[in-house]
């Protein structure tokens, strides 16, 4: 029996992105209730908060009364094309196929908070120093951070990975 596609690879680690998204917000959610709420776990450094962001990254947007549904529609397109690329080239090398999922994981993670009430992302995750605060994410965005700076280091190591004369490994 062969290997299965590497498309199931990318599958597998949307699916582990998507539901350790997913279950971190529904623990802290239940830990921290209320908007605004917070838990110091490293004085200085890292907090649990409860916040709702209807933007994106770095709460950009969040103003923006049209954002949940642009957003959600974005995501949407995100997953599809990550999907064709993924069946167009079923030879791409695993950091790209690890990259891609990272991204479809995420995106879909941030895709349901916006699709349920009350159609903001749930950020929980508080890093700082002192009084500046990095705008507070969730694993979702780390997995879309995580996997374009795997695609931007894949674009130097190998930059032929999306040419029709690449043979299968």
């Amino acid at each position: 029996m062969g290997r299965p596609p590497r498309s199931l690879l990318a599958a597998l680690v949307a699916a582990t992105i998507f539901g350790a998204d997913q279950l971190s917000k529904h623990l802290v959610l239940a830990f921290l209730p209320r908007q605004g709420d917070a838990y110091t776990l490293i004085p200085g450094c890292l907090n649990l908060v409860h916040r709702r962001n209807p933007g994106i990254a770095f709460s950009l947007f969040h103003d923006w009364h049209a954002a949940p549904i642009f957003f959600a529609a974005f995501a949407i397109i995100v997953v599809l094309i990550i999907a064709f690329t993924l069946c167009r080239h079923p030879h791409l090398p695993r950091k790209i196929i690890l990259a891609l999922g990272l991204i479809a994981g995420g995106a879909l993670g941030n895709l349901l908070d916006r699709l349920r009430p009350p159609h903001m992302v749930f950020d929980f995750i508080d890093c700082y120093l002192g009084t500046a605060h990095w705008p507070a994410f969730n694993l979702a965005d780390s997995a879309i951070c995580v996997g374009a700076g795997l695609l931007i280091l894949a674009s130097f190591t190998d930059p032929h990975a999306f040419s029709p004369s690449r043979s299968a490994p």
